[in-house]
């Protein structure tokens, strides 16, 4: 059984994953090896942990010859991706490579032959849509990283602050307080220069990593009942820090 696919389904941490491939033995320095690497950790995540032979096709697929001498996929050419993604027909596009092969058809459709052209009319229109959304994803997921990485050169420590307690907010669900003050006040008292652009200076990450002032700071924005409460938010914080502290310096390297 096929694992659903949602519209334009959505993958928002792609640049740590894509700053973690930079570190990654097996495909370090060669952003061809990180792309293929992506669709069987990523972008087909789902599918490849329900057929292993669809993992392994995907792990065997070819390189996008744009990225041919390419180190990384941190400044990828969005020009050039949609252009290898979309290719000139569906059939022909990544999506279609991927989902028209026997070894995915045989996994999803296998109450059917694996062929695309002896599948009945209803499923073929199902998955041309299905391809459509998958290509449209994936090009969103990697413009949507551009995005993140000018954020990220010019996002400010009271912005990153509340980013921070948003993730918390929305990895936990954990009830927020009514503040007394307006929010930029209460974090610009706790942390001096929260109005300086984060850069991941090590003197910003020790002031940032002080745990009087976070769990000051998870007081004064969570409802907290027991110490264990503050002590699992406030290390969410320190998690949250880490990976932008990566992606700022990344940014300016």
């Amino acid at each position: 059984m096929m694992p659903p696919i949602k519209k334009t389904e959505k993958y928002n941490n792609l640049i740590d994953l894509c700053l973690q491939l930079e570190q990654d033995p097996d495909c370090a320095g060669d952003a061809g090896m990180m792309f293929v690497k992506l669709l069987s950790v990523y972008f087909y995540k789902k599918e490849s942990l329900a057929s292993r032979n669809l993992e392994l096709f995907l792990r065997d697929f070819p390189a996008p010859p744009f990225l041919k001498g390419k180190m990384t996929l941190y400044d990828i050419d969005i020009e050039g991706l949609k252009s290898y993604i979309e290719s000139d027909s569906l059939n022909e596009s990544l999506s279609g490579r991927i989902m028209l092969s026997q070894q995915f058809l045989k996994a999803f459709h296998s109450n059917h032959p694996p062929s695309f052209t002896k599948l009945p009319e209803d499923v073929r229109f199902e998955i041309m849509g299905e391809m459509k959304d998958k290509n449209a994803s994936i090009i969103e997921a990697f413009e949507k990283m551009k995005k993140d990485v000018s954020a990220d050169r010019n996002r400010k420590v009271i912005n990153l602050i509340a980013l921070i307690i948003k993730n918390i907010y929305r990895k936990t669900g954990r009830p927020l307080n009514k503040l007394s003050k307006p929010a930029d006040e209460l974090i610009g008292h706790l942390f001096k220069g929260s109005g300086d652009v984060f850069t991941g200076a090590e003197k910003q990450v020790a002031d940032l990593k002080d745990d009087k002032k976070i769990n000051d700071l998870m007081k004064l924005f969570f409802s907290i009942k027991q110490y264990k409460d503050i002590a699992e938010i406030s290390g969410f914080f320190k998690e949250d820090l880490d990976r932008f502290r990566k992606r700022a310096i990344r940014a300016r390297s």
